[in-house]
């Protein structure tokens, strides 16, 4: 009887593709979804405050959030068609974990930018500009964590 050693494989094609889209499907519903949420706490701030005034700090901050979001949305999205029409998987992963860095890291920067500008013409303003910039950065932190 003769034993033949057990043929060495890699992990068929197919999984790299399901592990792929299944990644790229969750970043482009978490920035989508972080979006949407955004918006939301937008609205939320535009009811609650009223007047015009002490409204666009805030809104300023919010909206550069929810700008990432569909950036970054539409990043994973366009990174999920490619693998679903056959584009290799090991080349559009890294460029859509790349953006989302580099997207982090620019929100961050906005924010951090945004939030000072704002303090410095409103210092009325300052605890809703530092809520409404926390809130936003909250989506850096998302954005950090899609890219792993």
């Amino acid at each position: 009887m003769t034993h033949y050693p057990a043929p060495v494989s890699t992990a068929p094609p197919e999984d790299a593709v399901v592990r792929a889209t299944r990644a790229l499907r969750i970043a482009l519903l978490v920035c989508a979804g972080a979006c949407v949420v955004l918006g939301l706490m937008g609205a939320a701030l535009a009811l609650l405050t009223g007047d015009d005034a002490s409204l666009w700090p805030g809104l300023t901050l919010l909206g550069a959030g929810q700008l990432a979001g569909l950036v970054g949305a539409a990043v994973a999205g366009l990174g999920l068609r490619r693998v679903l029409t056959g584009s290799a998987p090991r080349d559009v992963t890294p460029r859509v974990r790349a953006t989302l860095g580099r997207l982090g890291t620019a929100l961050g920067a906005v924010l951090a930018v945004g939030a000072a500008a704002w303090i410095l013409a409103r210092p009325s303003a300052w605890v809703a500009v530092l809520a409404c910039a926390l809130v936003s950065a909250q989506l850096v932190a998302v954005l950090r964590f899609l890219r792993r």
